[in-house]
């Protein structure tokens, strides 16, 4: 790069042209646009020098390897799937645009595109992912300081849907794909193991075998979300949950618990894309992997009405998270009372 790069007229191709790292740069066309082409050479400077204090340009599918290989090595697995799934679906949108390029607009038109495969809830998740990426490749001095700000997120949907058992067994019903295959067993006895348990999707997807206790009726999780309170989660295993396990053990070689037809671990991506088959295919709108855990905590009120009890089970750390579902098992008690007596 030179000195003190000018602005010059290119009279063979009529346009404003500059030497910037070795290279020549068109500025402007045409002889009236030389204050066009000064402001150009201008922004070119600054993002010079931006570039020089981060080793140069990369793409946003770098940055999103690099990103993912940091996350993978420091983050638990469930959150480097969810990071993973948020990356691809922007990489597939602007993926080999030099990141530093990304502006406010892109990110809205990635967002509104979004609309069209995802709720507002994956959309939202989606989205934090961006901002963490970028934000870490600030920190990583990969990029320079992005002029993305905070990202514009949709609120998430609160889960207020109970799911009925004749709602539950037409999900169950819509695992198996029209072509007749029995391919959705696996996902339904996935299915059946969060009603019995009310444990989160990811925490079933990673149950290992070593995880179990059968003798003692528990299974037990050193990593889990609410890990910060120092304490593994325990999940009592009720005698037809032990029964699924024991039956499911023979016919495995895995190291996970709850595989696809494939034999292989069900990821976050995988699950969330067979619920929205089968939200098409049985007419319910509003279910996700989380509706069977919502599910399965507001019975547990409504035959228990222990709360305590019941945050213990779903793994919350204070029965205040656990409360949202005891308006759900009111209203619940309140249509089965109108069917009931009318």
């Amino acid at each position: 790069m030179s000195r003190n790069p000018k602005v010059w007229w290119n009279a063979q191709k009529g346009t404003w042209c500059t030497e910037l790292g070795g290279k020549r740069r068109t500025l402007a066309k045409g002889k009236s646009k030389k204050k066009e082409a000064e402001a150009a050479l201008k922004n070119l400077l600054a993002e010079h020098v931006l570039l020089e204090a981060v080793g140069g340009q990369i793409t946003v599918a770098r940055l999103c390897e690099e990103f993912l290989v940091d996350a993978k090595e420091n983050l638990e697995l469930a959150t480097y799937e969810s990071y993973r799934y948020g990356c691809q679906k922007l990489v597939d949108q602007v993926g080999k645009r030099l990141a530093h390029t990304i502006q406010p607009l892109d990110i809205q038109k990635f967002s509104i595109a979004l609309k069209k495969s995802l709720n507002d809830t994956s959309r939202a998740i989606v989205l934090r992912t961006v901002q963490r990426c970028f934000n870490w490749g600030v920190q990583t001095q990969l990029i320079p300081p992005h002029a993305l700000g905070h990202i514009r997120k949709p609120q998430s949907k609160t889960r207020d849907h109970y799911l009925t058992d004749d709602e539950f067994r037409a999900v169950l019903r819509a695992t198996n794909p029209r072509n007749g295959h029995r391919s959705g067993a696996s996902f339904r006895r996935f299915l059946l193991a969060l009603d019995w348990t009310l444990c989160r999707p990811g925490e079933i997807a990673g149950l290992k075998w070593e995880h179990l206790h059968l003798d003692r009726d528990v299974a037990i999780l050193t990593k889990h979300k609410t890990k910060r309170t120092g304490k593994p989660k325990v999940i009592p295993l009720i005698p037809k949950m032990k029964r699924l396990l024991v039956w499911m053990r023979k016919h495995t070689t895995s190291e996970h618990c709850f595989v696809n037809f494939r034999g292989e671990p069900w990821t976050i991506s995988a699950i969330e894309q067979r619920m929205a088959h089968i939200k098409t295919r049985c007419g319910l709108t509003d279910v996700v992997p989380y509706t069977i855990r919502h599910r399965a905590a507001t019975n547990a009120i409504l035959r228990t009405g222990d709360l305590k009890m019941t945050s213990l089970l779903l793994g919350h750390t204070s029965t205040a998270t656990t409360e949202r579902y005891t308006h759900l098992a009111q209203e619940h008690l309140v249509n089965f009372a109108q069917k009931a007596v009318g």
